[in-house]
């Protein structure tokens, strides 16, 4: 599954004096252009041509052939601008601005025909000429074929930065095609660089200013570019509408070319929401077009991918004819996929066709075949080992098992390419969730639960952009995590048609079967809402409670004594369920929160790992970020924002505490202010999260709309040794649910960025209580209590007082997260 994107297109700003008429030409030529109207702009600017060769000034013809050069080059056909800028300009003085010109087009021909060592060669030559001329509007066009060569060799800051200044400058000569070029191409560097939230500001603003230039098909390609963002955010329904805009304006312009890849990107959304006779249709529609381009390389890549949705319908004829053709193509054009795709769906045919031992073989020739994409090959790995299973094989399934997971372990997060990352973390789920199945059927249940940690592992440093995971555990190495913390752990692994528990204790570790991922999460959002209409559970959802209950928490009821500690590493929607809400053992009316004490870890490999790289915290000095002037119109003002930095401030009056509020809580403040050298932190603001994006979860603070947020990526940069951070914002721990992926969002950025512990909402609650909380969360830490307790005192203090504050929505939205057990 290919994903297109498509890079602005330059147009660059006329120069020189000529006569009216030839001026009056060229205007018309050049505002025909910057509208995207190219056949009439290539004509008008061969006109002026023809007419300039009577003017005695030859400066005159060399603007148009820059034009038509220009034109070529918007048309992506770099060979024929080539043709036309086939000798140099005089090298005087005089002449310096178009000699410059002539060798930015050239360095963006050669840039399109991928030549990079030339490109930088005449992008240097046309530096020094634009020195020469000491025109501005060359040396941005200079500036910006530079940012492209950057984003060729993966130097994505320095690209940000100089398309940043290339913004800066346009904007001051009012030079809005130039200014709109550069924006697009920051965001598509944003976009190369995983920020997508970023980029999609940049794209949206690209859009804007090609729409007031009316160049409708940049503003088309703008919209697919947010698209490619919003899908790489699991935003499935905004890209969606987003490539079918794209698609709809390139095919009412006839553009063949960008017409056929936005409608294979809407093909790979119906992929990834299983809507796979959508995406069979959507394939073959793009690989008709492909062909009238035409463009083989563009069939065979749709081809293939038609293959595989025709293979999840279960129609294995049409599946081998798409197969086949794609293969014969992939032989004979320079560029195209590797031939592994096509021989891992001819091998998944023939298995579905019971042909076993030809499918044994297609799989083991396309493990041999060289593959940049890892999707593939951990592909090709779990089809073979699925294969031995089925034939009953299982040892030989175990040991391909075993290879994909060595392979996963040496593969670095840093080593993908952005094209691959999005499938093959969806692949990598996948995979697990199938080990993990073929393990317990086999009654392994200590090396499920050991691959099931790899799993969390693998995806967090991939979500989270880590160079690598954390070493591995063993089953033996959690036994004594449990002996040494004195605590229970519950790990929950929830799959499509199994469910499992796995439940730590000092004496040693038992399993239990749950029912499948569905049924839970119909009781999960039951249960949920109910919560979040700001109703009693236990008086209105008694039978879903106690399911909930019975479901989870009853099959280690043994090990669940009154005041207990217990940590949980949930999965999938569980997530999204405070478990101190659901109904107390053995005592009608009242909560979990009253019986246990509860902590949420991300994985059982990173408290072991935490236990040994978590630094001692430095004191008990206080950092409080917040209650922000407001940046952005979705996120107002928290009306008790203030409220609560005051009373926190109270509680802990005595402790050296610096407070960042109003215009002060920026985002670049937070490194400022030196937060390693604190031992509690605190947020009270709106923050995000994503889960398929981590690095893109931020706080919301003050700041211009696209300097406002501090991103989680920025966060983990920063070194702490703090006890506890809290976040008392909305969404703050993250909307998780993809099974395997542990935490992830702003709470996770603060564990790795070294914090014991972090405090975050799984919703808004704007309210006074909230300041209640955070209150006597503060006095129970100054008191000496370790964060969970701390927590746990101020729930029930709330509670217990009775009153509208008693129930749930208020109280159980803030939930601990450790990453490091004394």
């Amino acid at each position: 599954m290919r994903l297109a994107l498509a890079l602005t297109v330059l147009v660059l700003a006329s120069c020189g004096r000529n006569s009216r008429s030839a001026d009056s030409e060229y205007k018309v030529a050049r505002q025909l252009l910057q509208s995207e109207h190219l056949e009439p702009a290539l004509a008008k600017a061969n006109d002026g041509l023809r007419h300039a060769a009577r003017d005695p000034d030859p400066r005159t013809a060399w603007r148009f052939r820059l034009l038509i050069a220009e034109v070529l080059l918007a048309k992506r056909q770099p060979s024929r601008a080539l043709e036309v800028l086939n000798n140099d300009p005089p090298d005087r003085l005089e002449w310096a601005e178009y000699r410059g010109k002539t060798f930015v087009l050239r360095g963006f021909a050669a840039y399109l025909q991928e030549h990079y060592s030339d490109a930088q060669a005449w992008i240097e030559r046309a530096a020094k000429e634009a020195r020469r001329s000491g025109s501005p509007s060359l040396s941005s066009e200079v500036q910006l074929r530079r940012g492209l060569l950057l984003v060729s060799q993966s130097r994505l800051d320095d690209a940000e930065a100089l398309f940043g200044e290339v913004i800066r400058d346009a904007a001051q000569r009012h030079d809005t095609g130039m200014e709109a070029l550069a924006t697009g191409n920051l965001g598509y560097t944003l976009l190369h660089a995983s920020m997508y939230d970023e980029a999609i500001i940049w794209f949206e603003r690209a859009r804007a200013l090609h729409k007031q230039l009316g160049a409708n098909e940049s503003a088309a390609r703008d919209d697919g570019n947010m698209g490619s963002c919003y899908f790489r955010l699991g935003d499935f329904e905004g890209a969606r509408r987003l490539f079918e805009n794209a698609e709809a304006t390139f095919g009412k312009a006839g553009n063949l070319l960008e017409q056929q890849a936005w409608l294979g990107n809407l093909a790979n959304v119906s992929m990834m929401t299983h809507d796979f006779s959508t995406a069979a249709s959507g394939y073959r529609q793009a690989v008709a077009i492909a062909r009238q381009v035409p463009s083989d390389l563009w069939v065979s890549n749709w081809l293939v991918d038609l293959a595989l949705a025709e293979i999840e319908l279960g129609d294995f004829d049409k599946a081998e004819t798409a197969n086949d053709e794609a293969s014969r193509l992939e032989r004979r054009i320079a560029g195209a996929r590797s031939p592994i795709y096509s021989l891992d769906h001819s091998g998944r045919i023939a298995a579905a066709r019971k042909r076993f031992g030809d499918a044994e073989e297609l799989y083991r020739r396309a493990l041999r075949e060289p593959a940049n994409d890892p999707t593939i090959i951990l592909d090709t790995h779990s089809d073979l080992a699925n294969l031995y299973r089925e034939t009953g094989r299982d040892r030989q399934a175990q040991a391909e098992f075993e290879i994909a997971v060595a392979s996963i372990t040496r593969l670095s997060s840093a080593l993908l390419k952005e094209e691959y990352k999005f499938s093959y973390l969806d692949s990598l789920i996948r995979f697990y969730r199938e080990y993990v199945d073929f393990l317990m059927a086999r009654g392994d249940a200590r090396r499920a639960l050991e691959v099931a940690e790899s799993s969390r592992s693998q995806v967090l440093a991939h979500r989270s952009g880590q160079a690598e995971a954390v070493k591995p555990q063993t089953a033996a190495g959690y036994e004594q995590l449990a002996r040494r913390s004195d605590a229970v752990f519950l790990e929950y692994w929830l799959g499509d048609q199994h469910s499992y528990l796995w439940v730590i204790t000092a004496k040693g570790i038992r399993h239990y079967e749950l029912p499948p991922a569905g049924a839970i999460r119909t009781l999960v959002e039951i249960y949920r809402a109910v919560i979040m209409a700001q109703r009693d559970p236990l008086a209105v959802a008694t039978e879903t409670g106690r399911k909930l209950y019975d479901t989870l928490l009853a099959p280690a009821r043994q090990d669940l004594c009154q005041g207990c500690r217990i940590t949980i590493i949930p999965d999938g929607d569980l997530n999204a369920l405070n478990f101190e809400s659901l109904p107390a053992a053995g005592e009608d009316g009242k909560y979990l929160v009253e019986q246990l004490t509860m902590a949420i870890a991300p994985s059982l490999d990173y408290l072991l790992a935490g236990a040994s790289t978590h630094p001692v915290g430095h004191g008990m000095g206080l950092l409080v970020i917040g209650d922000p002037a407001p940046a952005l119109a979705e996120y107002p003002k928290l009306e008790y924002a203030a409220r609560e930095i005051e009373s926190i401030t109270s509680a802990m009056r005595g402790s050296q505490a610096k407070v960042l509020q109003g215009a002060d809580a920026r985002p670049a403040s937070y490194s400022e202010a030196q937060p390693g050298r604190y031992g509690l932190i605190h947020f009270s603001a709106h923050a995000t999260a994503n889960p398929r994006s981590p690095l893109d979860s931020a706080v919301i603070l003050s700041g211009p709309p696209e300097r406002c947020r501090l991103f989680a990526r920025d966060v983990m940069s920063v070194p702490l040794t703090a006890e506890l951070v809290t976040i008392s914002a909305c969404r703050s721990a993250g909307a998780k649910t993809y099974a395997g992926e542990g935490l992830v969002g702003f709470a996770w950025a603060f564990l790795r960025a070294g914090a014991h512990n972090v405090i975050a909402g799984m919703w808004d609650v704007n309210d006074r209580s909230t300041a209640q909380l955070m209150a006597r969360l503060y006095e129970e830490i100054q008191r000496g209590a370790p964060p969970a307790d701390a927590l746990r005192s101020s729930k029930l203090a709330l509670l217990h007082a009775g009153g509208a504050y008693a129930k749930p929505f208020y109280w159980a939205p803030f939930q601990v997260y450790t990453g490091a057990l004394k």
